[in-house]
């Protein structure tokens, strides 16, 4: 989403550079054929347009909830996630943990040294979800995925892009919408 919008403003700046580049060159005769009122009067409605928009962009961004939140001090703790969904081949839920209150979370099987907090080991592919698979940790106000050295991985389709990701060798920031992929086995964040 943020992206998104970086890319969608730095089109309207090259828009309207564009837009006064051309009034410049129209506006000191560098093009006879340009010659009138009508071209200026259209290009202070382009830039004009453009620059409205730049406006309404940045008033949008600053009276967000979540930017609101921030300015306050009042942001709740996992930016919007409070659960994990196991999901089945038809998106519907079968099991789901509680994150809320929660700064970790041991994502494996049953049966290794140490017990997890999402329990795989039903899950129809169980076999190729190790004991300590992944983590969830809850840092500087934000949830992170990391692979604890799993022999088949992690990936992770964003909600913002719909791209689907594999997490490799460092943490990997998580939103709510977010499918974590561990072996077959589906991981909604909501």
């Amino acid at each position: 989403m943020e992206k998104d919008r970086k890319i969608k403003i730095a089109a309207d700046v090259m828009m309207l550079s564009c837009g006064v580049i051309l009034f410049a060159v129209q506006r000191y005769g560098l093009w006879d054929m340009w010659k009138g009122t009508a071209m200026e009067a259209g290009f202070f409605l382009c830039m004009a347009v453009i620059l409205a928009d730049l406006f309404y962009q940045s008033l949008c961004k600053a009276n967000t909830p979540s930017s609101r939140q921030q300015e306050s001090g009042n942001v709740k703790a996992g930016t919007g996630i409070e659960r994990l969904i196991l999901l089945d081949e038809q998106n519907k839920p079968v099991k789901s943990w509680d994150m809320a209150g929660r700064t970790a979370m041991l994502i494996g099987r049953s049966g290794g040294e140490e017990d997890v907090d999402v329990d795989l080991e039903d899950c129809a592919y169980s076999s190729f979800i190790d004991f300590l698979h992944a983590a969830l940790n809850f840092a500087q106000d934000q949830w992170y995925i990391e692979d604890l050295g799993s022999q088949n991985g992690i990936k992770i389709r964003k909600a913002v892009d719909g791209e689907c990701y594999k997490v490799m060798g460092q943490p990997c920031k998580v939103e709510a919408g977010d499918i974590l992929y561990i072996a077959r086995s589906r991981l909604l964040l909501s």
